[in-house]
């Protein structure tokens, strides 16, 4: 029964394409807040406050880096991909195990970046193959075997460049939190409560995420509730900055 895991040198190519994007995030990030830190501050206070808050927020974003990467690791070598006569498994650290019957299959996808997503009858039912597994053109011969292999062509924006939500997410935070224009602030609150919500049930639907980092979605209602409380705060005129 062929054992397909990660390549020795694999975690590097990931690591690498992840630092770029989260460096771009964080950038961004940093840009916002450094704005609605000196739009909220009077002129002569926000100088000592600036400088506090890009170290703060650098110093939370690079640990967070770090332990993103740590976790990332042992997933990573953890990961397993098996395939017998009957069946598509996939084994990973902290994550449910997932088991597709060939006959059960829907499709299997390539991507651009030579990844593939193998789909179940189910739509939480996937299957993701990084491009760093080994032994990568036996495994494409195997799953060509099994169902023909179809190239990966999404017409989603956001699922072609996943960056445009998390950008989309940020700018609509800082309307809800930097403005005080009541149709604003309600503009920007009802799209940005939908998006929290939709996320949340699909992290907790995922069997492709670890269970920690399940748990700590549940972090995201405190947010719903604060963008929730706000809102209400700045339409009601009862907001206190």
């Amino acid at each position: 029964m062929p054992d397909y895991r990660i390549r020795p040198d694999g975690f590097k190519e990931i690591k690498k394409q992840t630092l770029q994007r989260l460096l771009v995030v964080g950038l961004v990030a940093l840009s916002i807040v450094t704005v609605t830190t000196i739009g909220a501050k009077e002129k002569g206070d926000y100088i000592i406050t600036v400088p506090v808050t890009i170290v703060l927020f650098s110093l939370i974003f690079g640990f967070s880096i770090r332990r993103t990467f740590k976790k990332q690791k042992e997933l990573l070598d953890s990961y397993a991909l098996t395939i017998n006569d009957n069946t598509i498994a996939r084994y990973q650290l902290n994550t449910p195990t997932i088991i597709l019957y060939h006959a059960e299959i829907k499709e299997i996808l390539k991507t651009k970046s030579n990844r593939f997503i193998i789909k179940g009858k189910n739509a939480e039912d996937i299957i993701y193959v990084p491009p760093q597994i080994g032994n990568y053109q036996d495994l494409e011969i195997k799953l060509s075997e099994i169902k023909s292999i179809s190239l990966h062509n999404s017409k989603n924006p956001f699922e072609r460049y996943p960056a445009i939500i998390i950008f989309l997410v940020l700018g609509l935070m800082l309307g809800v939190y930097g403005s005080m224009n009541k149709i604003i602030v309600l503009m920007c609150s009802i799209p940005l409560v939908a998006i929290i919500v939709w996320s949340f049930l699909k992290i907790q639907k995922n069997k492709n995420i670890e269970s920690r980092a399940k748990r700590s979605s549940w972090f995201i209602l405190i947010i719903l509730f604060s963008i929730i409380s706000v809102t209400i705060l700045k339409l009601t005129g009862t907001y206190k900055p």
